[in-house]
C-alpha cells in the first residue's frame, strides 16, 4: 500500500513539472515572438521613415532645378527680342518627270499623271521666319551695314623732336632743338564688292634738322615729299579695285609710290619705325611728290608679285602725260630650309624718259631669321651724272625745288666715270628680347657714295615703346659720320624723341 501511494505521488509532482516547463517555454516563446514583432515594425517603420526622407531630398532638388531654369528663362527674354520676318532662300527636294510634273514626294517613282518616270531634282523656295535675337546680334549686326555702306574715319598724328650736336668740324657743341608734328585724318569707304576708296587729309608743320645740316639721308623723313608748310592738304586719293579672282589690283588717283614699291617689313614706316628717310626708302628711288598715277599689281599666288606703276613728273605744269615717271617691280616671297618667311624685291624705275641719266635701279630684302628677329638690307645704283643726282636727290626730298640747303653745285650735264651707289642695313628686334611684350628695337646704317665724291654715312638705332593701342613712343639716336655733302666734313649725333597717336 505504501509502495502504491509513493508512486502516484511521484507520478503527480512529474506531471506538474512537465506542466511547468511547457507554460515556461510557451512563455518564452511569446515573448521571443513579440519581440521580433517589435524590432520588425520599428525597422519598417523606419525603414519609411528614410524613403519619405529621400522623397523630400530629391522633390527640393527638383523645385531647385525647375526654379534655375525659369531664372534664366527669364534672362533669355530680357536679353532677347522677336525680329522682323527674314525670308530666306531654302534648298528643296523635288521630284520631276519629262513632262515638267513636280511633286514633293517620290510616289514610287511614277508620275500619277502621266505614268512617267520620276527623277531626283533641287530646287529653291522663299520661306518667311521668324527668329529670336539678342540684343548683341542686333548691334552687330546695325555695325555691320553701316561699315558695309559708311566710310570709316581715323586720325594718326605723330611728333618728334630732336637736338642736334656736332662731334666733329667747327663749331663743336650743342647746335639747336628742332621739332616736326604732323595729323592725319583718313577717310575708307567700300563703294562696291573688292573696291576701296581712300582718302588722307595732312596738315604738317615745323623745322627738321635738315634746314641747319646740310646732308642727303634727310634726317626726318616726315617731311619728305612734303607741299606746303602749317596748311591742310590733300596727301593721298585713290580707289582700289581687285580684278580676276583678286589677283589684279588697280590703284588710281593721287597716289604716294613709296607704299607700294621698295617696301620692306621693318624699314618702310617713318611713324613707328626708323626716321631717316635713307633708312625708310632707298635714296635713289626718287619719287617726285604725291600725284596722278595709277599702279597695277599682279599676284598668281606662286610666290611671285609684279607691279606697274606710273605718275606724273615733278616737272609737270599743263597735262598729265606730258611726263611721267614709271616704276616696275617684281618681289619673290621665300620660305629657305632653316628660316622663316622672307620677301626679296627687285626694281628699276624711269624718270620722265629713259635716258641713262633718268634711270635707277635697286634691292630691297627682309628676312625673318626667328619669330623675333628680322634682318634687311637695300641696294641702289644710277648713272653718275651731276644732272641726274641734282633732280633725284634735293627734287626728291624737298618738292618745287624748295631745297633747305643749297650744297653741289650743277654742272653741264657731264658724266663721271662711274656710278653713283647706295648701301644700307639693319636688324629689328621683339619680345622675347625686349622690355615689353609689344615693343620693338632696331639698328640700322646706310651708305652714300657719288661719283662726284660726295660721300655720308649715317647710323640709327630706336627703341618702340608700346603703351597702349592708340599710343606709342619711341627713342631714336642718329650719328651722321663723316658727310662732305656742302663741301665741309662734319659729323653730328642727334637723340630724338616721336610720338605717335592713332584713333
Amino acid at each position: 500500500m505504501g509502495k502504491n501511494r509513493m508512486t502516484c505521488s511521484r507520478s503527480a509532482w512529474g506531471l506538474q513539472t512537465t506542466k511547468r516547463s511547457f507554460a515556461c517555454v510557451s512563455f518564452i516563446s511569446f515573448l521571443l515572438f513579440a519581440f521580433s514583432y517589435l524590432f520588425s515594425t520599428d525597422s519598417a517603420f523606419a525603414g519609411e521613415k528614410s524613403s519619405i526622407s529621400d522623397d523630400a531630398n530629391k522633390f527640393d532638388v527638383m523645385e531647385n532645378r525647375l526654379q534655375e531654369l525659369e531664372d534664366q528663362l527669364k534672362d533669355l527674354e530680357n536679353k532677347t527680342v522677336l525680329s522682323e520676318p527674314e525670308m530666306i532662300i531654302k534648298e528643296k527636294e523635288i521630284w520631276v518627270c519629262e513632262n515638267g510634273h513636280e511633286y514633293d514626294s517620290s510616289l514610287k517613282g511614277v508620275c500619277p499623271n502621266d505614268g512617267l518616270a520620276l527623277r531626283r531634282d533641287f530646287t529653291y523656295q522663299r520661306t518667311k521666319v521668324y527668329r529670336r535675337q539678342t540684343i548683341g546680334e542686333q548691334i552687330q549686326n546695325a555695325l555691320d551695314e553701316r561699315d558695309a555702306r559708311g566710310i570709316d574715319i581715323g586720325i594718326s598724328a605723330t611728333s618728334t623732336l630732336q637736338e642736334t650736336f656736332k662731334t666733329s668740324g667747327a663749331e663743336k657743341g650743342v647746335q639747336d632743338l628742332f621739332g616736326v608734328g604732323s595729323t592725319d585724318l583718313y577717310f575708307i569707304g567700300k563703294p562696291a564688292l573688292y573696291t576701296l576708296f581712300f582718302l588722307d587729309i595732312e596738315a604738317i608743320g615745323g623745322a627738321s634738322p635738315d634746314r641747319k645740316i646740310d646732308n642727303i639721308s634727310l634726317l626726318t623723313s616726315d617731311v619728305a615729299r612734303r607741299e606746303v608748310d602749317k596748311r591742310v592738304n590733300v596727301r593721298e586719293a585713290w580707289l582700289r579695285t581687285e580684278l580676276l579672282g583678286q589677283k589684279l589690283t588697280v590703284s588710281a588717283g593721287m597716289l604716294d609710290l613709296t607704299n607700294y614699291f621698295d617696301l620692306n617689313t621693318v624699314a618702310n614706316d617713318e611713324t613707328t619705325q626708323f626716321i631717316t628717310d635713307g633708312l625708310v626708302n632707298n635714296l635713289f628711288l626718287g619719287v617726285p611728290s604725291n600725284g596722278a598715277g595709277v599702279i597695277a599689281a599682279f599676284d598668281p599666288k606662286i610666290g611671285l608679285i609684279f607691279r606697274a606703276g606710273a605718275q606724273r613728273g615733278a616737272s609737270v605744269e599743263n597735262g598729265l602725260a606730258q611726263k611721267v615717271f614709271s616704276m616696275f617691280e617684281v618681289e619673290y616671297l621665300s620660305h629657305l630650309p632653316g628660316l622663316q618667311v622672307g620677301h626679296y624685291r627687285a626694281w628699276v624705275r624711269f624718270d620722265e624718259n629713259a635716258k641713262k641719266e633718268n634711270i635707277a635701279w635697286g634691292l630691297s630684302a627682309d628676312q625673318k631669321i626667328t619669330a623675333s628677329v628680322t634682318v634687311f638690307a637695300r641696294f641702289g645704283s644710277r648713272s653718275g651724272s651731276d644732272t641726274n643726282r641734282q633732280s633725284a636727290n634735293i627734287s626728291r626730298f624737298y618738292s618745287k625745288g624748295n631745297s633747305y640747303y643749297s650744297g653741289l653745285s650743277r654742272s653741264d650735264s657731264s658724266e663721271y666715270s662711274r656710278d653713283d651707289y647706295f648701301y644700307s642695313g639693319g636688324i629689328e628686334m621683339r619680345t622675347p628680347h625686349t622690355f615689353g611684350i609689344r615693343d620693338s628695337y632696331a639698328i640700322a646704317f646706310l651708305s652714300t657714295d657719288l661719283a662726284s665724291g660726295v660721300k655720308e654715312t649715317l647710323v640709327e638705332t630706336y627703341y618702340n615703346l608700346f603703351l597702349t593701342e592708340n599710343l606709342k613712343t619711341s627713342f631714336h639716336l642718329q650719328y651722321l659720320a663723316n658727310s662732305n655733302v656742302g663741301g665741309k666734313d662734319k659729323s653730328y649725333l642727334i637723340p630724338g624723341l616721336r610720338v605717335q597717336l592713332d584713333f
